[in-house]
């Protein structure tokens, strides 16, 4: 939770330097929200030693007062409990990478029906994570629900490093331990993408798996094939929702400020190893002040998840469902992995990580880090589906222009959302309408044997 709060005021000292007017505002609301929390757990101190029961006290009271109000329902409830409860079959898989690090999968289904022959991977984009598919919770918006409800066998996956994959064969205490947080996305891309897809296959004794990719989902199952071109033997097909290869021309607004002031390089001098991992109980607190103070909260969130992700229409996005995302989200996951993504824009390259020269040298034999071999992906001959936002600042249409071409045309189908932005994929309110009712086609003309 300390490190928490050095994040956010080091957050704020770089927004003084680049426009005061808006580090107070972000200062008070920071300040505010922090010292709402912690003032409420001091009373409930009095009353309650036990630090875990004074969390469910305030949890428990403060569902009285949100009830009232008549919040988006959920905010309270686990991911896991939340499938159960609407009558999913759930199971919870453990998977071993390569180098220890410990991932975490759902299985959800219904009732799997012997004709669907390959299962569905969902895989989370950047600082998400499995529950980030469930952000709508209705059975008609909801892409998990929707293929389980069509007899789907649906694995739910999670990177390295989000809240729901804390965990290492050979490292222990790994929330702060360093040498656990020191991956990259390369890792990700080489030891995760891989240990996942085995896995489906093994558990569901399937020859194959269809693969579903938001945003960095799709990245590293690109960067994986580009140097793995073979591996795609283990793919039915492939399904991209804001297919990201390149990012220079990437128009979003926090991205340019993350740039410009080397925030996540700076935090990661300073020792800080992870960013916007919070504890289960710090979600649930900054959830809870969403549904009771909504005026401040659910606006401030919503303006923030624009600056990073674009500007979605009003229409697309129920703000009172600010406190149910927040109750959950973010995922998190290291901050060298967040200063690589910074490196993919500032050098618009598709790079392995830049340690500097003389490391450059020692781990690649070379003074700059090698390209991800994109040019072997016209090989990649399965079906590909890319789904793409028209108001997507991060799969800007620029950078678009360069990632398509890498692939064979006759296996690529390319599909235009009008207005979607990066986050729209997941989240929008007519999302069956403009996107899933499009997916289930995909998946049925690829389920035949």
């Amino acid at each position: 939770m300390l490190l928490n709060l050095i994040q956010i005021i080091f957050f704020n000292l770089f927004v003084w330097i680049i426009k005061p007017s808006l580090a107070f505002g972000l200062s008070l609301l920071y300040y505010f929200t922090y010292s709402t929390i912690v003032l409420t757990d001091f009373i409930l101190s009095f009353f309650v030693r036990d630090c875990e029961l004074r969390n469910k006290n305030f949890i428990n009271q403060v569902r009285i007062k949100i009830n009232e109000l008549r919040p988006y329902p959920g905010v309270y409830t686990s991911a896991t409990d939340m499938i159960t409860e609407k009558g999913y079959n759930l199971e919870i898989h453990q998977i071993l990478t390569e180098d220890g690090y410990i991932l975490t999968a759902w299985r959800m289904y219904k009732n799997i029906k012997k004709e669907y022959k390959y299962p569905i991977v969902l895989q989370h984009g950047l600082l998400d994570s499995s529950w980030s598919w469930f952000i709508n919770n209705t059975n008609e918006q909801t892409l998990p629900y929707i293929l389980a409800d069509k007899g789907y066998d649906v694995w739910l996956t999670n990177n390295r490093g989000n809240k729901y994959s804390m965990g290492h064969s050979k490292i222990p205490g790994v929330s702060y331990n360093k040498k656990y947080w020191n991956f990259s996305f390369d890792d990700i891309q080489k030891y995760d993408f891989k240990a996942i897809i085995n896995h489906v296959k093994r558990a569901s004794q399937k020859e194959k798996v269809i693969y579903i990719g938001h945003s960095q989902g799709s990245t590293q199952a690109f960067a994986y094939l580009s140097n793995n071109i073979d591996f795609q033997e283990n793919l039915k097909c492939f399904i991209a929702l804001g297919p990201v290869i390149y990012i220079k021309n990437s128009k979003s607004v926090f991205l340019k400020f993350a740039v410009k002031t080397w925030i996540f390089e700076i935090t990661k001098l300073i020792g800080i190893p992870y960013f916007f991992v919070f504890d289960d109980c710090f979600n649930l607190k900054i959830g809870a002040l969403c549904d009771m103070i909504p005026w401040i909260y659910r606006k401030f969130l919503f303006s923030i998840t624009n600056l990073i992700c674009g500007y979605p229409l009003q229409n697309k996005i129920d703000l009172k469902k600010f406190g149910f995302m927040v109750s959950h989200e973010p995922g998190g996951t290291s901050t060298k992995t967040l200063v690589q993504w910074m490196q993919f824009y500032r050098n618009g390259t598709f790079s392995y990580f830049d340690y500097g020269r003389s490391r450059n040298i020692k781990e690649y034999g070379q003074s700059i880090p090698p390209k991800y071999n994109v040019e072997n992906l016209c090989q990649l001959k399965i079906p590909k589906y890319f789904y793409i936002g028209t108001k997507d600042v991060i799969a800007d249409e620029k950078d678009l222009q360069m990632t398509i071409p890498l692939f064979d045309p006759s296996t690529l189908q390319i599909k235009m959302i009008n207005d979607y932005a990066h986050l729209d994929y997941v989240w929008a309110i007519d999302a069956y309408k403009k996107l899933y009712a499009n997916i289930l086609e995909n998946i049925e003309q690829n389920q035949t044997l």
